[in-house]
């Protein structure tokens, strides 16, 4: 009620006490019809997305599964592993857990990215890793990826008839197929990352048939099965190899040796025979 009105001497306190009530109850009527709207847009709201919700469950169901990427295994294979199927609905899948059960059946695969199209396509897009390396720990055969994840365990191998670059490592905590190997030493697997990353960018890659870093401060490297190299440790590997080829480059084919070119300042070759 404005001031004015009840300063006004012609209005009896009766009638100021009416006014101030009929204000107060049109006041309430306002906020509940305030509220009343509130309350059915919230609602419209929750029916609109249960009835989104409904349509998913009813219409959006898989109906072709596409697989790109895959080399090594195939789609229905890679299909079957993530246990996901045709008619089941496009956004009650659990990707996390699909792309789990692909990786821990199939090493080999080290990526899934798993893509919804509307209305009914799931598209699996797979990412592999080629084998680089294979190492031995206790008379078995581990095959490596560059990034040092195993992606095969084998009994039967044969050294002479293989692309793969032998590598011999520090004593392993554990060797999981499907898993990044792990050292006893907290900093051994950073260290030979580090310097497996150097000698994968080096021209001298190519010609490398062992790397013997089982001692991180002795370092070899074999090239071609003809010079072994000593590079000492980890620092400035890009030019010690570099180095090395250089003076490897000056022997003829057949000839065979040592090279120490852990200082290039001083590298020397020592040849047999």
């Amino acid at each position: 009620m404005d001031r004015e009105t009840y300063n006004d001497p012609d209005i009896s306190t009766a009638e100021l006490v009416n006014r101030d009530t009929f204000e107060r109850l049109q006041a309430k009527k306002r906020f509940k019809k305030v509220i009343r709207c509130i309350n059915y847009v919230l609602l419209s709201i929750v029916l609109c997305f249960c009835f989104v919700i409904i349509c998913m469950a009813a219409f959006l169901k898989i109906e072709h599964i596409e697989v790109t990427g895959n080399n090594r295994y195939t789609s229905d294979e890679i299909v079957q592993a993530s246990g996901i199927s045709v008619g089941q609905n496009l956004y009650a899948i659990d990707k996390k857990e699909a792309r789990r059960f692909i990786t821990l059946e199939y090493p080999y695969i080290n990526e899934v990215i798993i893509r919804r199209t509307l209305p009914s396509t799931l598209t699996f897009k797979i990412g592999e890793e080629d084998p680089k390396y294979y190492t031995e720990i206790f008379g078995e055969y581990f095959i490596l990826s560059q990034s040092l994840r195993i992606l095969e365990r084998t009994k039967e191998f044969d050294e002479n008839n293989t692309s793969l670059v032998l590598i011999k490592l520090p004593t392993a905590k554990k060797a999981i197929v499907g898993s990044a190997m792990e050292f006893d030493k907290e900093l051994t697997f950073e260290y030979i990352s580090e310097f497996i990353d150097k000698v994968e960018n080096n021209s001298m890659a190519s010609r490398l048939t062992e790397i013997d870093i089982s001692n991180k401060y002795n370092i070899y490297v074999n090239c071609e099965d003809r010079f072994k190299i000593y590079l000492g440790d980890n620092t400035d590997t890009d030019m010690k190899l570099t180095f090395a080829g250089l003076m490897i480059d000056n022997f003829e084919p057949d000839q065979r040796g040592t090279v120490d070119a852990h200082d290039i300042t001083v590298g020397s070759v020592i040849l047999e025979g």
